[in-house]
């Protein structure tokens, strides 16, 4: 696993600039819970790169905090030996759905519109997860969208701007269904990054990390003309 001071720290600290010359929010936060953050992601192995998604850094109640992203969920369980595939689905109102509980069982017809506000102007009924097991089987996971909103109002700083629910509200929702699945896929898991995507998002955690000679965010430049 690549650790803060190595050849790949370099590399994510600057993935990490990058993003936060993008956030006013961040620019505020302290470097201390930045640097955090950094190690978070580097503990369960996933980088922040922003063209892939698979986490990223937000503020948080003004400080730093990392977020596991929904294609990270993935990445973890596919590396993780969990499942063959799994992916997320938004259930939208004017889709022909239906998804029988007791038997497993799910139909859905998606619908595709032609510009952001027909999307955007869209009902979300709600998500669900797809899995395929190294068995072969195939099982699902639907969480409705007032659930989703339950667990959405007791996230932390949800409604605030750089908040990971106001700037990528779809993947969040789609995240939301995978996470619950994720955590029910790794139940008899043993593999340590799995269980600590887990602690790291469940707790608001400080990393007591080795801090001897490791780079330092204060060495790069925030200023988003340096940083596009």
């Amino acid at each position: 696993m690549p650790l803060i001071g190595d050849k790949n720290a370099n590399s994510e600290l600057g993935f990490a600039a990058q993003i936060i010359a993008k956030s006013a929010e961040l620019k505020g936060c302290p470097v201390k819970s930045i640097e955090d953050s950094v190690v978070n992601a580097a503990r369960v192995g996933l980088t922040l790169n922003p063209s892939l998604r698979l986490g990223s850094i937000f503020a948080r109640g003004g400080k730093a905090v990392y977020e596991i992203g929904y294609m990270g969920y993935i990445v973890l369980l596919k590396r993780g030996g969990g499942v063959k595939y799994i992916d997320a689905y938004i259930h939208y109102e004017d889709e022909d759905f239906k998804f029988e509980p007791t038997t497993g069982s799910l139909h859905h017809v998606p619908e595709y519109v032609v510009t952001e506000e027909e999307q955007k102007a869209r009902k979300i009924l709600g998500c669900y997860s797809r899995a395929v097991l190294l068995t072969g089987d195939v099982v699902f996971n639907y969480m409705p969208i007032w659930e989703i909103n339950k667990r959405r109002a007791f996230s932390e700083g949800h409604e605030e701007k750089g908040s990971a629910w106001t700037q990528w509200e779809e993947d969040m929702v789609k995240k939301t269904a995978i996470r619950r699945h994720f955590k029910l896929l790794i139940s008899d898991s043993t593999n340590e990054q799995l269980r600590e995507a887990v602690r790291i998002e469940d707790e608001s955690n400080t990393m007591n990390f080795p801090s001897a000679q490791r780079p330092s965010l204060l060495d790069f430049d925030f200023d988003d003309d340096d940083n596009a």
